[in-house]
């Protein structure tokens, strides 16, 4: 998850605290929100929702902040305590070529820098889209308010990528709609934003952030780094959305990667306030006071995000949803936040996920409230949003309790958190090849080279991957139809292939543990039903396969199953 501005994934680091239910910078008594009625509401969604650990505050813009911490933190059962960014370094940069601050100079042909300066232009040698036009005239604003045309694509970036490389390889992805034609989610835009932060700014995409956002707001719990966070012995355990415990997502060797999209590793507290222990005082501001105070520290009176960067980052840019009901109205996308009236109340709001972590931060300016909820447990939005309506019912007297989440589907289905493209069976193709050996090496341009294993297969890489298989299903006989793979990518480890008819297999994503984690060392995975493969078989040869990313695409109407297909493998052997 992007967080706010900078769009990252929070998982949640916890500073010691004496309470470990509910607790403050305001005592329980004094709670607005976090009363007695409130905590035991929470702990039932913890309990029922199967959440091992939740942390959240309630910050308001002028008066302290309400803190709130369930459950644990580790396996070994430590209390939960309540501790818990691209666009706005973007707008940084652009503030600073505009008053001559840059220490680089611009590209080549460019005299001056704005959210509409061409992609192309900054980065002529990488950036380059199978849409030439698309190519050509997309800005700043299309790539990270989603209006590219590509869709997500997330499995086709490998753990050992860089940000150049996922810029290089958008040329080998098929879009999925013109450019600006419709709103999708995509991560790799966020990664090409982090390229271009870098090479405009002349360091790190993360550096900059910590030397243009963390150091100046004192966020002293917050960093890229896993390595970092873990010295700290604050960091949170993670955990699948059925309650068993997994490594920490972000490890180091990727951070560079992802950091654009997704993760900064933050604490309530950070994003909220800074609690100075020696003298009590709780009017240092941190990201969401900030937020709230329209990018100025309101101690200090720096502006952290210029006036410009705040306005672009927060107004419509394009449609995220258009549906509307009696309590919310059109969903719209700035550049990482998405904005609508909630029952009158202007609302900006940003969820995220990852393998372990969900976060949901909700803010409504005018009211000068902002919500944040961290969740050490994947795929826990609907929880979170639960909460948030609980304390909108609280804060502004809604008529809607959080038993039901509102109309718009898009707020607990926008996170970083790979979504699937659904299972929706296609049209079938010529060819049994159910009854064909499908195993074999295939390949995609944009997704690289996918090795199948059947249960015959004897070569070593394959032996591995059906151990691992095996180990979480004692059930697979020899005769299975199924097929396996390893997945080279940030997010999962493993796919499996299981035949549904002819010519058609559901393709199941995720990572297989054959020998458990943490303390439960039972073999378990956390494999889903990702989208449908569709195999094609000419003259009794397999040719490859096709899969969509997206459901909703202009490439399904008519055609070939490679025609329609926004990713097609090619059968190499």
């Amino acid at each position: 998850m992007r967080l706010g501005f900078l769009l990252s994934i929070v998982l949640a680091v916890h500073n010691t605290v004496d309470a470990t239910v509910v607790t403050g910078r305001r005592s329980a008594s004094n709670a607005t929100i976090l009363t007695p009625d409130f905590v035991e509401f929470v702990q039932e969604i913890v309990d029922a929702d199967q959440i091992q650990g939740l942390t959240m505050a309630v910050v308001y813009k002028n008066e302290p902040a309400e803190l709130g911490a369930w459950g644990i933190k580790s396996e070994n059962g430590t209390n939960m305590t309540t501790d818990a960014f691209l666009s706005a370094s973007l707008g940084i940069v652009i503030d600073d070529f505009a008053h001559g601050r840059n220490t680089t100079p611009l590209p080549a042909g460019l005299s001056t820098l704005t959210w509409k300066t061409k992609v192309a232009d900054i980065l002529p040698n990488d950036w380059n889209l199978m849409d030439p036009w698309a190519s050509q005239k997309a800005n700043l604003i299309d790539i990270l308010s989603h209006v590219s045309g590509l869709s997500r694509n997330d499995y086709s970036y490998k753990r050992n990528y860089s940000v150049s490389d996922v810029t290089r390889n958008l040329r080998n992805l098929r879009p999925t709609f013109e450019l600006r034609e419709q709103w999708q989610y995509t991560n790799q835009m966020y990664m090409v934003g982090a390229h271009v932060v870098s090479t405009l700014s002349g360091v790190r995409f993360v550096d900059f952030v910590n030397n243009r956002i963390f150091k100046p707001l004192s966020m002293g719990s917050s960093t890229y780094s896993i390595n970092a966070a873990i010295q700290t012995g604050r960091f949170t355990d993670t955990w699948t959305s059925f309650g068993r415990s997994i490594p920490h997502w972000n490890v180091e060797e990727f951070v560079d990667l992802m950091a654009g999209p997704a993760g900064v590793i933050s604490s309530v507290e950070d994003l909220v306030l800074h609690y100075c222990i020696f003298d009590l005082r709780f009017n240092q501001a941190l990201w969401i006071r900030v937020f709230l105070n329209g990018g100025i520290d309101p101690t200090t009176n720096v502006t952290i995000i210029p006036s410009a960067a705040f306005d672009a980052v927060t107004s419509a840019h394009s449609i995220a949803d258009p549906g509307t009901s009696a309590q919310s109205s059109t969903e719209v996308y700035g550049l990482g936040w998405a904005r609508l009236s909630y029952e009158g109340h202007d609302v900006i709001l940003h969820n995220g996920g990852a393998p372990g972590v969900t976060s949901l931060i909700v803010a409504a300016v005018e009211d000068g409230i902002g919500i944040v909820v961290l969740v050490n447990a994947d795929a826990k939005d609907e929880s979170a949003l639960n909460i948030i309506l609980k304390v909108a019912e609280k804060a502004f007297g809604s008529a809607n309790s959080s038993s039901t989440p509102p109309a718009n589907p898009s707020i607990v289905s926008r996170s970083t958190l790979p979504r699937h493209a659904g299972v929706a069976p296609r049209a079938d193709s010529p060819g049994t090849p159910s009854s064909l050996d499908l195993a074999g090496t295939y390949y995609s341009a944009g997704y690289g080279a996918a090795v199948l294993c059947n249960m015959q297969s004897s070569c070593p890489s394959c032996q591995s991957v059906l151990d691992d298989f095996r180990a979480v299903n004692k059930s697979l006989s020899s005769n299975s139809t199924d097929l396996f793979a390893s997945w080279d990518s940030p997010w999962v480890a493993h796919a499996q292939f299981t035949h549904t008819n002819t010519s058609q297999y559901l393709i199941y994503l995720g990572t297989v543990y054959p020998e458990g984690y943490g303390k439960n060392t039972t073999p378990f995975s956390t494999l889903e039903p990702a989208t449908i493969a569709q195999f094609v078989v000419e003259n009794e040869k397999v040719v490859g396969f096709g899969f969509n990313d997206t459901v909703d695409s202009d490439l399904t109407q008519g055609g070939s199953v490679e025609e329609t297909s926004q990713v097609w493998f090619v059968k190499q052997a």
